[in-house]
């Protein structure tokens, strides 16, 4: 049994009780620590580093020590939170990918924000910038526990001089899952793909999303086999057996764009730099909102920075995320064009995102209809069971019905 809820009974018994926030301030004289648990690779490490500097600017004499680790598991990253706080190293402010938020919540690691922000006018403006969506993702029951710092979403991108080539028209905002067919049919030839179809978990979320499906219901529990999710998945083997895609599993769909053996594929902002640096520009592909069946709709992933419930300086702590989730820190992380920032202003900046593609702005309008990738306690579980699942269909195994069953029901002996 996989599944995380209690871990942290008894773990955090030491930690004080947290009085209500007001957040006031502070003399260039007040002294303290606070502690910080990061992810991701040096850039990210160093972001922070700067970030924090800024803060050390107004509070000179507070010493922040960041701890940043990489991530292979969600669950790795909570023990990982729970050790330090055990060990009377509890972290002040984390930084937590979507995937790891419920998980979170739920072993009572995190302090809501809703008071912290309406208390805090910097902090309220800036909320007022984040698209409800992102909000959503790292809330539990109406409550907020995360201010992001970065998302990726799901567009597609199709290549204009293929389309030119061939006679036909670009896809528009609005299109259909029939229309979106048609149109890999017609790309489809000897030599090239209509679309590249990826297997990997996040990229197959929109599919579901457009189909008013999830793999888990509203209430947590798991929801493989519901009748949407049996017809998109239906839809996805519809693309294998056309051929108008190769091989999901095994395919480079990305590399393959790049090379222009498809016409079209999903992706986010993060593929751009690359598909730049092959020379790609506003002459050679655009993008466009996911074709759409019942619902309009795409997925967002991410990270937020959140307070801990073990923090014995909440409102230290507090000034610390404002820093992290300042614009000129923003700014930072999406500089490297693997992040959209995640505040209107700063995602349609175009000294920030830049003028390629032509519609980059809608990465920031599928942001605006997306749904959090689903991301429960039990992500890990879910993820591999769908993924196997997804394999046997994509591999001829398996229908859908019968593969998203038999998933659906390893997925409830794992989590009990």
């Amino acid at each position: 049994m996989k599944h995380y809820k209690g871990l942290m009974a008894g773990a955090l018994a030491m930690a004080l009780a947290i009085p209500a926030m007001a957040v006031t301030g502070y003399a260039d004289d007040t002294e303290g620590k606070l502690i910080m648990l990061n992810w991701g690779n040096t850039e990210e490490e160093r972001i922070a580093n700067e970030a924090i500097a800024r803060f050390n600017e107004e509070y000179p004499n507070v010493t922040v020590e960041q701890t940043c680790v990489p991530v292979e598991s969600w669950s790795d990253y909570i023990q990982k939170w729970i050790t330090m706080s055990t060990s009377g190293e509890a972290p002040d402010i984390i930084s937590l990918g979507l995937e790891g938020a419920q998980m979170a919540v739920s072993n009572d690691l995190l302090l809501p924000l809703d008071d912290i922000v309406a208390g805090d006018e910097a902090l309220s403006a800036q909320k007022g910038e984040y698209a409800e969506s992102l909000l959503k993702g790292f809330s539990s029951d109406g409550v907020l526990y995360g201010l992001p710092n970065g998302t990726q979403t799901m567009v597609v991108y199709y290549n204009k001089e293929m389309f030119d080539a061939a006679g036909v028209e670009y896809p528009q905002d609005g299109w259909t899952w029939d229309e979106f067919m048609e149109t890999a049919k017609a790309m489809t030839t000897d030599d090239v793909y209509g679309f590249g179809l990826s297997s990997s978990y996040f990229q197959l979320t929109p599919w579901w999303a457009t189909n008013d499906a999830s793999p888990a219901a509203e209430d947590g529990t798991p929801s493989l086999n519901s009748e949407n999710m049996v017809e998109a998945v239906t839809f996805l083997k519809q693309m294998v057996d056309e051929g108008v895609t190769p091989d999901p599993i095994s395919s480079d769909v990305y590399t393959m764009f790049a090379s222009k053996q498809l016409a079209m594929v999903g992706a986010g902002r993060w593929v751009l730099n690359s598909w730049k640096e092959a020379g790609f520009n506003n002459d050679n592909f655009d993008c466009v909102q996911w074709p759409v069946n019942k619902r309009e709709g795409s997925v967002y992933g991410g990270s937020a920075w959140c307070l801990g419930t073990a923090t014995q300086q909440p409102e230290l702590a507090t000034a610390l995320l404002k820093y992290m989730v300042a614009s000129e820190t923003l700014t930072e992380v999406a500089a490297g064009g693997q992040q959209i920032p995640p505040t209107e202003s700063l995602a349609t900046d175009h000294a920030i995102m830049g003028d390629t593609p032509d519609n980059v702005d809608g990465l920031w309008k599928a942001i605006t209809i997306a749904d959090p990738v689903c991301a429960p306690t039990y992500f890990g579980d879910i993820e591999q069971s769908l993924l196997r699942a997804m394999e046997e269909v994509f591999s001829g195994a398996k229908e859908p019905q019968a593969a998203l069953d038999d998933a659906e029901a390893e997925l409830e002996s794992l989590i009990g």
